[in-house]
């Protein structure tokens, strides 16, 4: 099962890890400011520069491109190196390229390609970042506490997520998208600050890898996620189910700013009560593992994320609007809190600690590397065959992931110690 970690505080007190509690603490202050970018940076594009759908492809393409050329490299370098540096001026460095739109918006200079350079520079330092921080929890924390703080990061997000869109709809109502963003790149700084505290059980670093090591490390990577059969199921679903999710990302913003007629301030309230399912789904999610065992909650959380993003296409008929959009968000985040965390425990309990980099680029970097291609074919069906229409296919993509990981193995697991990491 790869190396085990020695970690001084006892199991059952994840909050008297000090560890832990920073890393916590530097996900809930990221989080919270990443709740306004979210609805931000979409709605900049939309509203202040009246983007095109397929600009709004185009943009949705900046922040997924940089896993295609970056992802694997990214693994091999947070393999190599310690990670906890890595997740400082990942966040240092985005909080500097967020803080650019605000001040270009405050000079009457922001353009189209600001905001696009922005969305790809630092959907490049969120790889570095995102790679990083599932390496380091299991350096943190002991194995057998994975799936509680998987879930204690997953409840304290969906807090976020309940308060956060609603207050985000509200600070953009008063200070406009562009410069609402501000509060983000504050966010990351104070997530830095409280990461330059955390001291993980790491090795040291290796030295730089020459040019055909740096291969060899990324075959390496890629070896492990495919010949791991429930790490190769739950790709091939992550594959189709990004897909679905670029093509429904493409037009969301648009179809509720424009088809629906909805403003930040409404979209931000329904994204709370989102939230509200969040919270539920990261309540239950160990609980639905331990009785139904984790392969079937993977597959449980799958699909009601799916079935809910299906309902908004479905708001507008017959005056209805509201219902449906309340309801599919609710539905869609108890769904995906609950896949996310059981997916998530399960995969960093499959793989090595000193492997966990490079197959986590691997994963990313074929999951993510199509979410390119579904946001251009999302930009394109919402030009030619309309906002709704295009909705719909993409749920439609999304549901053939659920039969994916319902056809594989992972449906027959149970508990995290049963399981192996090689065929």
């Amino acid at each position: 099962m790869g190396e085990q970690v020695s970690v001084a505080e006892s199991p059952a007190s994840l909050w008297r890890n000090r560890n832990f509690t920073r890393l916590w603490f530097a996900n809930v202050v990221s989080n919270a400011g990443t709740q306004i970018t979210n609805l931000a940076l979409p709605l900049t594009a939309a509203l202040t520069l009246g983007s095109t759908p397929t600009q709004m492809g185009l943009l949705a393409m900046a922040g997924s491109l940089p896993n295609l050329l970056f992802g694997l490299f990214a693994g091999v370098w947070v393999d190599r190196t310690r990670r906890r540096p890595v997740l400082i001026w990942a966040d240092l460095g985005r909080a500097f390229l967020l803080g650019s739109i605000p001040l270009a918006a405050l000079m009457n200079s922001l353009t189209f390609v600001h905001l696009w350079i922005v969305a790809f520079a630092t959907g490049t330092l969120s790889i570095f970042f995102t790679i990083a921080s599932v390496a380091v929890l299991p350096s943190v924390v002991q194995r057998s506490q994975l799936v509680e703080a998987n879930s204690k990061f997953a409840l304290t997000d969906s807090v976020l997520s309940i308060a956060g869109p609603s207050s985000a709809g509200g600070i953009i109502q008063l200070l406009s998208a562009p410069k609402a963003i501000i509060v983000d790149a504050i966010s990351y700084i104070l997530s830095a600050l409280s990461l330059g505290g955390i001291n993980p059980s790491e090795k040291p670093a290796r030295p730089k890898p020459m040019r055909g090591q740096v291969w060899s490390e990324i075959r390496e990577g890629g070896q492990a996620l495919i010949h791991t059969p429930l790490l190769r199921a739950l790709t091939v679903s992550g594959i189709i189910g990004v897909i679905g999710f670029a093509i429904q990302g493409a037009v969301g913003i648009l179809f509720l700013t424009r088809e629906l007629g909805l403003g930040p301030a409404l979209i931000g309230l329904i994204s709370t009560c989102g939230g509200g399912g969040a919270l539920l789904g990261a309540v239950v999610a160990g609980r639905i593992g331990r009785q139904i065992g984790i392969g079937i909650a993977v597959i449980l959380g799958d699909f009601l994320w799916i079935l809910g993003g299906l309902m908004t296409p479905l708001a507008g008929f017959a005056g209805t609007t509201l219902p449906y959009l309340v309801v599919g968000a609710v539905v869609a985040s108890v769904g995906a809190t609950i896949f996310s965390v059981n997916q998530m425990s399960l995969r960093q309990h499959l793989t090595p600690v000193a492997l966990l980099g490079r197959v986590t680029a691997a994963r990313r970097f074929l999951i993510f590397s199509l979410a390119p291609v579904g946001s251009a074919v999302g930009g394109l069906l919402g030009t030619t065959l309309g906002l709704r229409t295009t909705l719909i296919i993409g749920g439609l993509v999304g549901m053939v992931s659920v039969l994916a990981v319902l056809l594989s193995p992972i449906r027959t697991v149970r508990d995290l110690p049963e399981l192996t990491t090689a065929d």
